[in-house]
């Protein structure tokens, strides 16, 4: 892999915001044997755990998560034809919302509950057919949109021109209205971000994300900073030293997974249980250059996780190159290795 490949693969990983929202738990969970994996990349193609393509989404221009609900899947993103809607099993469906304005519309997020599907389009939440605005997003950019029995919830990060910082942001529904709410930092100087949801029993939530350099996340809004292993120097710029980018919940504990900086300076995949960290590494015998733990995904009793690993590898003339995994994981073993470097989500159906 070369370097143009490389900053490429940087800005992808760094870029994917809408890591997969989480729901409830499916009513019928299948056997493992019975379930299948589908993983989509950005441009709309979805592979299953074999690595073989088995759909290409029509007329997508640009795919950004996929999500399940018993036998179908369901694919937001932007169609060609400059529609609004979202894919259901490899087919487009149009949604009829009269918008006020004329703009290009690319839903960055789709969640479902019963018969509803839920879109994130800034600044909108599209239920079915009605339009919902979100109230005071100027500067926000949504991480996930989640539902738990209904009730839907927006996180993400805003940026406060007036104190040159950014807040970590919860949006959720109240009397047909998305309002906001700002998650508490130790300190107002401190720049904070979710980039992590998880709803559940309708009326909580698991925000994730990170506050100035710290990994944290927010159960019902009250923060909660997670431990890292490594003790890099405080860098110059305000990037953290962790950050959690997914969140599940199985059998009463809470899994986060995301990345921590090692002493010299490389991020290195995490998941923490319970607040515990722990490092997630394939094993292979090279040193890894980064690493990043991007999705988790609980089902019935087995959690699912989606991880990149990059090593140096050095060629026979000298030069230095660059070999990439992408795994996904059932517990704490592998059971897919992918070399797209474009991949946005997984979903277990």
């Amino acid at each position: 892999m070369n370097n143009k490949l490389l900053i490429l693969f940087l800005a992808v990983v760094m870029a994917v915001a809408f890591s997969s929202c989480q729901k409830d738990e499916p009513d019928n969970v299948k056997r493992r044997g019975e379930r299948q994996i589908y993983v989509l990349t950005s441009e709309g193609h979805i592979y299953d755990l074999m690595g073989d393509r088995i759909m290409e989404l029509p007329n997508c221009e640009y795919a950004s998560e996929i999500i399940s609900d018993g036998d179908d899947y369901f694919v937001s993103g932007k169609s060609t034809k400059d529609k609004v809607g979202y894919w259901k099993n490899g087919k487009w469906n149009t949604l009829h919302i009269d918008f006020i304005d004329n703009v290009s519309h690319e839903t960055q997020g789709i969640a479902k509950w019963d018969y509803y599907i839920y879109l994130f389009d800034y600044p909108y939440i599209l239920k079915n057919s009605g339009i919902f605005p979100i109230e005071d997003c100027e500067f926000f950019t949504a991480s996930n949109i989640a539902v738990s029995n209904g009730k839907c919830y927006l996180a993400g990060g805003q940026y406060n021109r007036e104190k040159d910082r950014s807040d970590a942001v919860l949006y959720y529904e109240s009397n047909g209205r998305y309002v906001k709410a700002v998650l508490p930092k130790p300190s107002e100087n401190l720049t904070g971000h979710a980039t992590a949801l998880y709803a559940y029993d309708t009326d909580h939530t698991i925000v994730g994300g990170h506050i100035g350099f710290e990994p944290c996340i927010w159960v019902d809004q009250e923060l909660q900073v997670l431990p890292r292993t490594f003790n890099p120097p405080i860098p110059q710029v305000d990037i953290p030293l962790g950050h959690v980018s997914s969140i599940a919940r199985l059998n009463g504990h809470i899994y986060t997974c995301g990345f921590e900086t090692d002493d010299e300076g490389n991020d290195q995949a995490v998941l923490w249980v319970d607040g515990v960290p722990q490092r997630v590494h394939s094993g292979r015998q090279e040193n890894i250059f980064f690493s990043y733990a991007e999705e988790l995904i609980a089902y019935g009793d087995d959690l699912y996780m989606l991880t990149f690993e990059c090593y140096e590898v050095t060629l026979p003339n000298g030069e230095i190159d660059y070999d990439i995994d992408i795994l996904i994981w059932m517990n704490d073993r592998i059971i897919a290795k992918y070399n797209h470097i474009d991949i946005v989500n997984f979903t277990v159906v």
